[in-house]
C-alpha cells in the first residue's frame, strides 16, 4: 500500500467505527428505555460479559501473549513482505500452540499420538437441607430408592430423600430483576473432568398456557470459565410430572436433551406420574475447569387467569465424571 494511502487509511478507520459505535449506543439506549424484553437480553447479557472478563482475568498472561503476537504481526505486515511474513506466520503458530498446551497442562506432542482410552463414572449429589425443601416420599408412591440407573445416569436416592420444588418455600435465594430467583446449590468440592450434569426434573401446573415458555434456568458454574446456562423450556425440555391429571397439560417434551419417562409410577392421589432425566453436556474444552456450584433460577409465570404459575421440581443430581486410563 502506498504511503499517502497508509497514512489516510488509519483516520478513515477510525472515523468509521466511531460512527458505527455512536449509532449501535444511540440505538441500544432508545431499546433499552423503550423494551423490557431488550432489557431482560441485556440484563443477561451484561453478566454473561462479566463471568467472561473474569475468565480473561484469570487468563491474563496468555492474554498478554496473545496480544503481542498481534501487535507484532501487525508490524511485520507493515515492514516486511513476503518470506519473511511467512516465517513469522509458522512462528506465531508454534507459539499459539505452546501456550494452549501450558493452559490446559498437558504436554504436546509433536510424534505420533497413543490413543487414550477414557471411561467415566457417575457422582450423585444429595440435595441438603437448606437447598431441599420437600420430600420425595410425599410426591409419589413407592418412588426408586438406593443406587438406581435413570434415563442415561445413576442417581442415589435415599428412603427420605430431599428435593427442591420451586412451589415450596424456598429459605435462601438471590431476587432477580425480572421478579425471579436464583438458588445457589454449591457442590461438596469443585469437581473437573466432568463430561455431563444430569438432574430428574419435571415441572407442575404445566398448563397449556405456559407452553413453549422460559419457566426457570440451570447455570453451571465453573471457576476459571464462563458458566453453562440451559434455559428450561415448557414442552421443549421439561413437561408435567403426572401427565394422569386431568386437565390442560403440557404432557411431551421434545428435545433431545431431555429422557422422558425415566421413571413411571404413580403419584400420591393415584394417577399416572413420571420423572424425567435433562442432560446438559460439558463442552470438552471445559473439562480441566472445576465446577464449583450448580444455580437453579425459577422465573416469575403466573398469568391473569392462572394465579398459581408454573413451578419446576429436581429430585435428583448426578455428575457424569470422564477417567482417563
Amino acid at each position: 500500500m502506498p504511503e499517502s494511502k497508509w497514512s489516510q487509511f488509519i483516520p478513515d478507520l477510525i472515523v468509521e467505527f466511531v460512527g458505527v459505535l455512536f449509532a449501535r449506543v444511540v440505538g441500544g439506549v432508545i431499546a433499552y428505555f423503550k423494551c423490557d424484553k431488550f432489557k431482560k437480553w441485556f440484563g443477561r447479557l451484561l453478566n454473561k460479559m462479566m463471568l467472561a472478563s473474569r475468565w480473561l482475568i484469570a487468563k491474563w498472561h496468555l492474554v498478554v501473549l496473545h496480544s503481542l503476537v498481534v501487535v507484532l504481526g501487525t508490524v511485520v505486515f507493515r515492514i516486511y513482505a513476503d518470506w519473511r511474513i511467512l516465517a513469522f506466520s509458522l512462528v506465531c503458530y508454534a507459539v499459539g500452540l505452546l501456550s494452549w498446551g501450558l493452559s490446559i497442562g498437558r504436554p504436546i506432542s509433536f510424534g505420533r499420538s497413543k490413543s487414550t482410552e477414557s471411561k467415566t463414572k457417575y457422582l450423585p449429589i444429595s440435595l441438603i437441607p437448606g437447598i431441599g425443601n420437600s420430600y420425595l416420599k410425599s410426591r409419589y408412591i413407592a418412588p426408586p430408592s438406593g443406587d438406581v440407573f435413570l434415563g442415561k445416569a445413576q442417581f442415589r436416592l435415599e428412603p427420605d430423600a430431599l428435593i427442591f420444588d420451586t412451589n415450596e418455600q424456598i429459605r435462601y435465594y438471590t431476587p432477580r430483576d425480572d421478579g425471579g430467583k436464583e438458588i445457589d446449590f454449591q457442590l461438596p468440592k469443585p469437581q473437573n473432568q466432568v463430561k455431563s450434569a444430569y438432574f430428574l426434573i419435571n415441572s407442575g401446573n404445566s398448563k397449556s398456557i405456559y407452553a413453549h415458555q422460559d419457566i426457570g434456568e440451570i447455570m453451571l458454574v465453573f471457576k476459571d470459565a464462563p458458566p453453562i446456562v440451559v434455559e428450561l423450556v415448557l414442552g421443549e425440555n421439561i413437561r408435567e410430572w403426572c401427565p394422569g391429571n386431568l386437565g390442560d397439560f403440557v404432557r411431551e417434551a421434545s428435545s433431545s436433551m431431555i429422557t422422558i419417562d425415566a421413571w413411571t409410577g404413580l403419584s400420591k392421589q393415584g394417577a399416572n406420574a413420571v420423572m424425567d432425566c435433562l442432560q446438559i453436556p460439558v463442552y470438552e474444552c471445559m473439562r480441566n475447569c472445576f465446577l464449583e456450584k450448580i444455580i437453579f433460577v425459577h422465573k416469575s409465570t403466573q398469568r391473569l387467569s392462572d394465579t398459581m404459575g408454573v413451578h419446576f421440581s429436581v429430585f435428583a443430581v448426578s455428575l457424569e465424571i470422564e477417567q482417563r486410563m
